[in-house]
């Protein structure tokens, strides 16, 4: 891997470690990530006890035991920024894996932003989700023109989840999966 496609690479792995690190004591735990789904939850006004919050939280949960199988290299139960994109390297390099570990996360997490239900998420239901990672209004906008290939002024489920594994798979710093959570600054 060149040294400019590893920093476009490692800015959104870190940019995610970040979100994933809900207390902010430089590792990724379980608490971490079910802090993670409940936040997303809260923003998106969603009852913790309805079907799609639940799915949400399994789908953490899941998450957690798969990612933390495959990354936690040294066994300690924690995972590193070091061994999050160590693994998540490998995740993009392996599509198979990807679509294991990671799809069955984002298609729980926009089936919550889809809270009518009709396949699309409007401008306001991303913009409650980017909230939830801490993205300005600003940015949520410039991200979701970007995110809208179609120009239809909404986005499909299938156009989130192609911004989800664009933005975990690509290098291209011009990818528009690069906004899936706002701005994450200069890529080369």
């Amino acid at each position: 891997m060149t040294s400019v496609v590893s920093e476009i690479l490692d800015r959104k792995f870190d940019v995610c470690f970040g979100h994933g690190d809900q207390n902010g004591d430089g590792v990724m735990e379980r608490a971490d990530v079910i802090a993670l789904a409940a936040r997303i939850i809260a923003y998106l006004d969603a009852p913790f006890d309805s079907p799609k919050a639940q799915a949400l939280l399994v789908a953490f949960q899941n998450f957690w035991e798969n990612v933390s199988t495959e990354f936690d290299t040294n066994g300690d139960g924690l995972i590193s920024k070091t061994e999050w994109r160590e693994g998540l390297r490998k995740f993009a390099a392996n599509g198979d894996v990807y679509r294991e570990g990671f799809r069955p996360l984002a298609e729980a997490l926009f089936a919550l932003c889809d809270a009518d239900g009709n396949g699309k998420v409007s401008p306001e239901e991303f913009f409650q989700y980017q909230r939830a990672f801490g993205t300005s209004p600003e940015n949520s906008r410039l991200a979701f023109e970007r995110l809208d290939r179609d120009g239809s002024g909404s986005l499909s489920v299938e156009e989130l989840l192609d911004a989800w594994h664009e933005y975990y798979t690509s290098p291209d710093p011009q990818a528009p999966g690069n906004w899936l959570y706002g701005d994450i600054g200069p890529l080369a």
